[in-house]
């Protein structure tokens, strides 16, 4: 690959997590002795990401901050001014107006084994999912339909029955997808579509015969989008990675 560098997307507030994110982004929420995006951080230097792209919203400067003291990073934010009414694919188009490499893309509520990185950057395939075939699917996990190890179908919508596994929001893109990425989610804001989650790309550009693969994955993980992922972050899945 070329330089590797990583996107991590934490505009959100996290309402669901409300009262804890009245007044914090839920990526600054403490996991352990340490925040979600610094977990998340520790986690990319293991890869050691030529620069890390932040897309921030709500509290952007608590993240300024946060990251400010962080040696031996280099750090560029995005600023998402309309958090409060778009979602992911929006504010992964403003940090693709700034990229010009392949690289590492995470969702900001992850939390997760550092092992699932070098995992995803040692899979040849230069554009990649990483899934967890063991999850429960229903209406919210992003489901994905998969023929051995390529992807077929991403996306909240697909049938579970018809799916194999969830993906966990950590991503591996080709400089190669960045314009053509940006044209999905141009012709999406044009439209005034703006609540999409990124996954839509992904899944377009596979319709247009662009091949994605699939790292699978039973490695610890969580998606924190309520007060019961929290709980279980802090209680279960902190545990297994920190015994």
């Amino acid at each position: 690959m070329a330089e590797l560098k990583a996107v991590v997307l934490c505009a959100g507030r996290g309402r669901r997590l409300a009262p804890l994110t009245e007044n914090r982004p839920k990526c600054l929420l403490p996991i352990g002795n340490k925040t979600i995006l610094e977990h998340i951080l520790d986690n990319l230097d293991g890869i050691d990401p030529g620069e890390i792209i932040l897309v921030t919203g709500f509290k952007s400067r608590m993240i300024e901050d946060l990251v400010s003291g962080k040696r031996g990073r280099r750090f560029r934010f995005v600023l998402n001014e309309n958090y409060s009414s778009t979602n992911t694919a929006y504010s992964l188009n403003r940090a693709l107006r700034v990229m010009d490499s392949d690289f590492i893309l995470i969702n900001g509520d992850v939390f997760f084994d550092k092992g699932i990185l070098a995992e995803l950057v040692g899979n040849p395939q230069k554009n990649c999912v990483v899934v967890d075939r063991r999850a429960a699917l229903n209406e919210e996990e992003v489901k994905v339909m998969a023929d051995g190890s390529r992807l077929v179908r991403i996306g909240k919508d697909l049938e579970h029955g018809e799916c194999l596994g969830e993906a966990i929001g950590i991503n591996k893109l080709s400089k190669e997808t960045i314009r053509s990425l940006r044209d999905v989610f141009d012709d999406l804001e044009a439209g005034g579509e703006c609540h999409h989650f990124f996954e839509i790309g992904i899944d377009r550009l596979i319709s247009r015969a662009l091949s994605f693969g699939i790292q699978w994955t039973e490695k610890a993980w969580i998606e924190i989008d309520t007060i019961e992922d929290y709980h279980s972050a802090n209680d279960d899945i902190y545990r297994k990675l920190f015994p």
